[in-house]
């Protein structure tokens, strides 16, 4: 895959983790509900899947996962051992032998519930090649300029998107959103503070784009108010339009995601 769709691929990946999260929190931490949506991942992920006995077993490398509410990862054992353990005939059940091994699993797990989720999706995401050449970027950045250009709002914002994983952009938090606009900035580490660099504009059609340089602390009313009246067109914007691609173009080519720069 070239490097669009790889980072398409990364964006579906979050897309379809997140999706998997608000399922098991909506059933109360249940995870089966989601378990259509954990066979994408875990294929993503590269699992095999197999039915033995009443168990569905998933394998990859020395992983073994067990799609059930508990979704355990193990190591160090078998597929046999844990159809055993986990789904154990009467015969196997009567065994001394057999007592321990099927009361506990301390002995094998690996990883259970949403630690498992996590190693999953970030094994799903080691599949990908993140890096970019600066033709690479040139290319996403000039695609999206022409987008805005032509007037072509959808085709743009998916270039957004993309530029958006390659400056780790994200949506910023609720005391900085202002409806129905769609804010992004690049989170900073402030102390547990809410602080994002350089502040993004766009309006719900997807035809404006605003970008305010430098560093804004989300809670103070300095930056509050200066997002509303960007957004609302009563003060201009530091870059805005087609130059907000231009600047993105610089600093996607100085960011350690441009392969000469590693």
């Amino acid at each position: 895959m070239g490097l669009k769709e790889q980072l398409r691929e990364k964006i579906g990946i979050d897309r379809l983790y997140n999706s998997i999260l608000e399922k098991i929190k909506k059933y109360g931490g249940k995870i089966t509900p989601a378990e259509d949506l954990i066979k994408d991942l875990l294929k993503k992920a590269d699992y095999k899947g197999r039915e033995v006995r009443d168990l569905k077993i998933y394998t990859c490398n020395d992983d073994i996962l067990v799609l059930d509410n508990e979704l355990p990862i193990y190591r160090h054992t078998s597929v046999e051992d844990i159809a055993m353990r986990k789904s154990p005939t009467l015969k196997e059940m009567l065994s001394l032998r057999n007592i321990k091994r099927i009361l506990t699993d301390s002995d094998i797990v690996f990883k259970k519930g949403l630690d498992s989720l996590s190693y999953l999706y970030n094994k799903a995401l080691s599949h990908l090649d993140l890096r970019g050449t600066p033709s690479d970027i040139k290319q996403i950045i000039e695609g999206g300029i022409l987008a805005y250009r032509q007037d072509e709002p959808l085709q743009m914002w998916e270039t957004v998107e993309l530029i958006f994983e390659i400056l780790t952009y994200k949506e910023v938090g609720a005391e900085l959103r202002f409806s129905p606009y769609l804010i992004y900035g690049i989170p900073e580490p402030d102390n547990g503070k809410k602080r994002y660099r350089d502040l993004v504009i766009i309006t719900p059609d997807y035809r404006d784009i605003k970008l305010l340089k430098g560093s804004f602390l989300a809670t103070e009313m300095d930056t509050i108010s200066r997002v509303t009246q960007v957004a609302l067109g009563k003060e201009k914007a530091d870059i805005e339009g087609v130059n907000v691609f231009v600047y993105w173009g610089e600093q996607a080519l100085n960011s350690p995601f441009c392969v000469d720069n590693l």
